[in-house]
């Protein structure tokens, strides 16, 4: 009653004969083909949009800056959590150290920009090369 495995193992109460037959719309070859080819897509794809050295160099800073400020404003904000446990300060002290806290780190922060700027270690010239190098090929 089941022939490769396929159907019943007996027709016995499935109001069936047990009669089995090829199915028209099962297309190994032409699926496997077709997912070879998606898979492959799928992997270009994928090493595009998810390698560093294919995202702009605007967007890589742009990302990194937003997280530096990022762990400033959260320095500022685990300040403000111990201050505000402390019931002895009011609101405009809180606010006042942490409003110190945030310029005094921003300013540090902008000194980091300023030498960093300045100053290019070899690793960055040579990114720099490599990336120039890809450009000119494209």
């Amino acid at each position: 009653m089941s022939y490769s495995g396929i159907g019943l193992k007996s027709a016995k109460g499935s109001s069936t004969s047990g009669h089995v037959q090829r199915s028209l719309a099962s297309n190994t070859t032409d699926r496997r083909r077709a997912q070879g080819s998606q898979r492959q897509r799928d992997k270009a794809v994928n090493k595009a949009t998810h390698s560093r050295a294919n995202k702009p160099l605007a967007v890589q800073k742009e990302m990194s800056t937003h997280m530096e400020k990022r762990e400033i404003e959260v320095q500022v904000s685990e300040l403000r959590d111990r201050l505000e446990d402390d019931e002895s300060l009011s609101d405009e002290q809180i606010n006042e150290q942490c409003q110190t806290l945030r310029t005094k780190l921003t300013r540090e922060w902008q000194e980091q920009q300023r030498v960093s700027s300045l100053y290019t270690s070899r690793k960055a010239r040579l990114n720099e090369d490599l990336q120039q190098q890809q450009q000119e090929q494209e």
